[in-house]
């Protein structure tokens, strides 16, 4: 075992191989390497876009109590200069005051 060199039978298998068996012994790390970089850059880059979207107030809390039951309560008060993003029910309904919790059935 001391006359075997690993690096001369890696390459006389590579030099055995059909042309393109050895095209992707080529292609396939590189690849593999700009895919892996491609990801973790996306990945830091989507994790600086949310921390800069929480930039922000809280409107809406969503809670569920033991009985199953949601419970959606207003951080702000919802007059009409400040309309709220979440529509309860038809236009017209009692609005909720500062601090109330509004129950969906």
């Amino acid at each position: 075992m001391d006359t075997y060199n690993f690096w001369q039978d890696f390459f006389d298998t590579y030099q055995s191989l059909s042309d393109w068996l050895k095209v992707l012994w080529l292609i396939v790390p590189p690849v593999f390497v700009l895919g892996l970089v491609a990801l973790t850059l996306r990945f830091r880059l989507a994790g600086r876009q949310m921390n800069g979207a929480l930039d922000g107030e809280l409107v809406y809390s969503v809670r569920r109590d033991a009985q199953n039951r949601i419970h959606i309560i207003s951080h702000m008060p919802l007059g009409d200069s400040n309309p709220p993003l979440l529509l309860l029910g038809p236009a017209g309904d009692d609005k909720a005051e500062h601090g109330r919790e509004q129950h969906i059935g």
